[in-house]
Protein backbone atom coordinates (compact mmCIF):
# COMPACT_ATOMS: atom_id res chain seq x y z
CA UNK A 1 0.00 0.00 0.00
CA UNK A 2 1.37 3.50 -1.05
CA UNK A 3 1.92 5.80 1.98
CA UNK A 4 0.08 9.47 1.44
CA UNK A 5 2.17 13.00 1.49
CA UNK A 6 1.24 16.73 1.71
CA UNK A 7 1.67 18.55 -1.29
CA UNK A 8 -0.31 21.47 -0.46
CA UNK A 9 -2.31 23.14 2.17
CA UNK A 10 -4.95 25.30 2.81
CA UNK A 11 -6.98 27.42 4.69
CA UNK A 12 -10.33 27.17 2.89
CA UNK A 13 -11.75 23.73 1.59
CA UNK A 14 -13.17 25.11 -1.69
CA UNK A 15 -9.46 25.73 -2.61
CA UNK A 16 -8.42 22.26 -1.53
CA UNK A 17 -10.75 20.64 -3.18
CA UNK A 18 -9.80 22.75 -6.80
CA UNK A 19 -6.38 21.61 -6.28
CA UNK A 20 -7.19 18.21 -5.69
CA UNK A 21 -9.25 18.31 -9.21
CA UNK A 22 -6.56 19.71 -11.02
CA UNK A 23 -4.33 16.91 -9.94
CA UNK A 24 -7.07 14.22 -10.46
CA UNK A 25 -7.26 15.68 -14.00
CA UNK A 26 -3.37 15.14 -14.52
CA UNK A 27 -3.88 11.02 -13.54
CA UNK A 28 -2.71 11.82 -9.70
CA UNK A 29 -4.62 10.66 -7.10
CA UNK A 30 -5.02 12.92 -4.64
CA UNK A 31 -7.48 12.99 -1.39
CA UNK A 32 -8.28 16.57 0.79
CA UNK A 33 -7.55 15.64 4.47
CA UNK A 34 -9.65 18.07 7.14
CA UNK A 35 -9.54 15.64 10.14
CA UNK A 36 -9.94 18.11 13.13
CA UNK A 37 -11.50 20.94 11.13
CA UNK A 38 -15.37 19.68 11.87
CA UNK A 39 -14.77 21.51 15.14
CA UNK A 40 -13.62 25.02 13.30
CA UNK A 41 -15.93 27.44 12.20
CA UNK A 42 -14.78 28.88 9.00
CA UNK A 43 -14.39 32.55 10.88
CA UNK A 44 -11.34 31.38 12.31
CA UNK A 45 -9.89 31.47 9.30
CA UNK A 46 -5.88 30.31 9.14
CA UNK A 47 -6.58 28.05 12.02
CA UNK A 48 -8.88 25.73 9.94
CA UNK A 49 -6.33 23.36 7.67
CA UNK A 50 -7.46 21.27 4.87
CA UNK A 51 -4.44 18.94 3.45
CA UNK A 52 -4.31 17.65 -0.10
CA UNK A 53 -2.65 14.70 -0.25
CA UNK A 54 -0.93 12.28 -3.16
CA UNK A 55 0.82 8.66 -3.51
CA UNK A 56 4.64 9.29 -1.91
CA UNK A 57 5.60 8.19 -5.60
CA UNK A 58 3.51 11.09 -7.32
CA UNK A 59 4.74 13.71 -4.99
CA UNK A 60 7.18 15.01 -7.41
CA UNK A 61 4.70 14.97 -10.62
CA UNK A 62 2.30 16.59 -8.56
CA UNK A 63 4.56 19.66 -6.91
CA UNK A 64 5.52 20.23 -10.18
CA UNK A 65 2.19 20.56 -11.77
CA UNK A 66 1.35 22.47 -8.57
CA UNK A 67 4.26 24.51 -9.45
CA UNK A 68 3.18 25.62 -13.17
CA UNK A 69 -0.42 26.15 -12.23
CA UNK A 70 0.33 28.45 -9.79
CA UNK A 71 2.87 30.41 -12.10
CA UNK A 72 0.03 30.81 -14.38
CA UNK A 73 -2.98 31.77 -11.84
Amino acid sequence: MSEFIEVARFSKKDEAEIVKGLLESNDIQAFVDDKGTQMIPETFGDLAVYRVLVRAEEFDKAKKLLEQYEKED
